[in-house]
C-alpha cells in the first residue's frame, strides 16, 4: 500500500514538472495574469446585450403590473356594486362578511401595487394611506350597523362611507396606473434599440385597444408627444409605421386630439404625407391617424388648428394615395380621411372637385381595391356630401355617379354575415338613397334614375324589411329618394297601393305604415 502511494505520488510529481516545461502549458499559466484588448471588447458587447434585454423586460413587467391593476380593480369595482345592493337590501349579516372580502381584496391590490411599482410618488404613497384609512372606517360602520340590526339602524352612513371608500379607490388605481403608463412613455423617450421600442410601442397599442380610459391616461401622461417625436426622428424610421398605428389607436378621445394640436401633430403628419420618399406603408398608417382624428364621433375636432389651414394639401394627398395605391386597407383609411374631412368645412368638397376626386372615387368602384363594404362607405359618403353642392354635382354625374349610387343600393344584407359588415352594409345604402335624393335636384337626372331602374330597388327597400337589415335610416332615406323622384318625374308605373302608402301620406305616415305591417309588397 506505503509503494502503491508513492508510485502514485511521483506519477503526479512527474506530469507537474513535464507540465512546466511544455511551453504551451507555461503560456496558459501566464495568460490567466494578462488583459487583452479582445476580452475587454467582448464584455462591452455583453454588457449591451444586457442592457436590451434588462429594458425589454422591464417593459413586460411594466405591461403585465397594468394589467395585474385594471383587471384586479374591475374585480373590485363589480364587488363594490354587489355591497352596495346588499347594504340597500340591509342584508347586515351578508354585509358584514362581504365588507371584510371586499376590504382585504383592496389592500391585497395595494399590497401588489406596492410589489410592481418599487419606487411610488408621494401622491401615491398619501392615496395609499387614504384607502387604507377609508376602509378602517367602513369596517367600523358596518360593525356598528351589524350590532345595532334587531333596532333597524339607518344605511345611509354605511352608503355614504363605501361611497368615500370607491371614490378614493378609483383615485389610488388612476394615480398606479399613471405611473406606470409613464414609465412606458420614458421607454418610448429614451430607447433607440429595435426590440425595446416594439415592444414599448406595441404595449401602447395594446393598452390603447382596451378602452378610453387607458388612451386619456396615456395621453394625459405624454404618450401623445412621445410618439410624435419617435415619427420626427430621422433614425428611428424602422419604427414610424408602428408608432403612427399606436397613434390612431389612442386618438379616439379628445385628450390625445388636445395633445396633438399642443404638439403642431397635424404638421408632422402632413410632412410624411407628402415626402416621395416615405414608404406607402408609412403613408397610409398617417391617413390612418388623419382619419381617426377627423372622426365625426369626436368633440372638439373642427377647432383643432392645421386640420382646416392645411385642408388642400391634405386633401391632395390623401387622394393622391387612394389613386395610386394597390393595397384595400390604405385605400379605406385614406378614403375614411377624405370622407371625414367633408363633414368638416364647405370649402372641402370644391377642393375634392378640383383635384378631381370625383373621376378617381368612381373609378375605385369598379376596380379590386375598393370591393370592400367599409371602402364603399367611404364612397358613398364623400359622393353624398359633395353633391349637395351644386357646383359639384355635375362632376359626379358626369364620372358615373347615378350608376354608382345605384349600384351601392343593390347591395344587401342578406349576403353578409358579421354584425360589422351588415352595419356598414346600411350605412351604405343609406348614404347611396341620401346621394339619389340629393342629385335629383336636377330634373334631368331623376329620369336617368328612373330609366336606370333605380325606383323598384327603392320600394323594395322601403317595403322588405330584411333587404334593408329592419333599418329605419335607411327606410327614411329611400322615402325620401322616391318622393323627390316623382315630384320632378311623375312615376306613372306605381301600383295603387305603393303611390297610397309610399308617397300620398306624409312622411311620417308612410314611414309608420312601412315598420308596422308585416306584409311583404315586394
Amino acid at each position: 500500500m506505503l509503494r502503491h502511494k508513492k508510485t502514485k505520488a511521483s506519477g503526479v510529481t512527474h506530469w507537474l514538472r513535464k507540465r512546466r516545461e511544455d511551453p504551451v502549458q507555461q503560456w496558459l499559466m501566464d495568460i490567466r495574469w494578462s488583459t487583452e484588448m479582445e476580452c475587454m471588447n467582448v464584455l462591452q458587447g455583453k454588457s449591451i446585450v444586457q442592457s436590451v434585454e434588462k429594458s425589454a423586460f422591464h417593459t413586460s413587467h411594466i405591461k403585465g403590473a397594468i394589467d395585474v391593476v385594471r383587471n384586479e380593480s374591475n374585480d373590485i369595482s363589480g364587488e363594490f356594486s354587489v355591497l352596495f345592493k346588499l347594504v340597500e337590501d340591509e342584508e347586515w349579516e351578508t354585509v358584514q362578511t362581504f365588507t371584510i372580502q371586499l376590504t382585504c381584496h383592496v389592500r391585497g391590490l395595494i399590497h401588489n401595487c406596492g410589489r410592481d411599482i418599487p419606487h411610488p410618488n408621494q401622491f401615491i404613497l398619501e392615496q395609499q394611506e387614504v384607502v387604507m384609512g377609508e376602509c378602517a372606517k367602513l369596517a367600523q360602520q358596518v360593525e356598528n350597523a351589524f350590532v345595532n340590526s334587531a333596532s333597524h339602524p339607518s344605511k345611509i352612513p354605511v352608503i355614504n362611507q363605501l361611497t368615500f371608500l370607491g371614490q378614493a379607490f378609483s383615485r389610488f388605481v388612476d394615480l398606479s396606473l399613471g405611473y406606470l403608463v409613464q414609465k412606458i412613455v420614458d421607454i418610448l423617450d429614451e430607447a433607440n434599440d429595435p426590440m425595446v421600442l416594439s415592444q414599448a410601442i406595441g404595449s401602447v397599442v395594446s393598452l390603447g385597444l382596451e378602452g378610453e380610459h387607458m388612451c386619456y391616461i396615456i395621453a394625459r401622461e405624454g404618450g401623445v408627444r412621445a410618439l410624435l417625436d419617435i415619427c420626427r426622428t430621422e433614425n428611428l424610421r424602422f419604427c414610424h409605421a408602428q408608432s403612427l398605428r399606436a397613434l390612431a389607436t389612442i386618438s379616439c378621445v379628445t385628450e390625445s386630439i388636445f395633445e396633438m394640436e399642443k404638439e403642431g401633430g397635424i404638421w408632422s403628419l402632413l410632412d410624411l404625407l407628402s415626402d416621395p420618399e416615405v414608404r406607402e406603408s408609412v403613408r397610409g398608417e398617417v391617413a390612418g391617424v388623419i382619419a381617426q382624428v377627423t372622426s365625426p364621433c369626436l368633440e372638439n375636432v373642427h377647432q383643432m388648428s392645421g386640420l382646416i389651414d392645411n385642408m388642400e394639401d391634405l386633401l391632395i394627398h390623401l387622394l393622391g394615395l387612394c389613386n395610386s395605391t394597390k393595397t384595400e386597407e390604405i385605400f379605406l383609411l385614406s378614403s375614411a380621411a377624405i370622407a371625414n374631412m367633408t363633414f368638416m368645412d364647405s370649402s372641402t368638397c370644391e377642393i375634392l372637385q378640383k383635384i378631381q376626386a370625383p373621376r378617381i372615387l368612381c373609378s375605385s368602384c369598379h376596380s379590386n381595391i375598393a370591393k370592400s363594404l367599409f371602402s364603399k362607405d367611404q364612397v358613398a359618403t364623400i359622393l353624398a356630401n359633395m353633391v349637395a353642392a351644386d357646383s359639384c354635382r355635375h362632376d359626379v354625374v358626369d364620372c358615373g355617379g347615378i350608376d354608382i349610387c345605384l349600384e351601392l343600393l343593390n347591395e344587401s344584407p342578406l349576403d353578409y354575415k358579421t354584425p360589422s359588415e351588415i352595419a356598414a352594409c346600411e350605412r351604405v345604402q343609406q348614404k347611396a338613397a341620401i346621394a339619389l335624393t340629393r342629385m335629383c335636384r336636377d330634373e334631368s337626372n331623376a329620369a336617368t334614375i328612373v330609366k336606370s331602374e333605380g325606383v323598384p330597388r327603392l320600394i323594395q327597400l322601403c317595403r322588405d324589411k330584411r333587404e334593408r337589415s329592419n333599418s329605419d335610416a335607411v327606410l327614411v332615406a329611400c322615402l325620401a329618394a322616391l318622393r323627390k323622384i316623382n315630384s320632378l318625374n311623375k312615376l306613372e308605373d306605381l301600383s295603387v297601393i305603393d303611390n297610397q302608402q309610399l308617397i300620398q301620406p306624409k312622411l311620417m305616415d308612410s314611414f309608420l305604415i312601412c315598420t308596422n305591417t308585416d306584409e311583404n309588397f315586394v
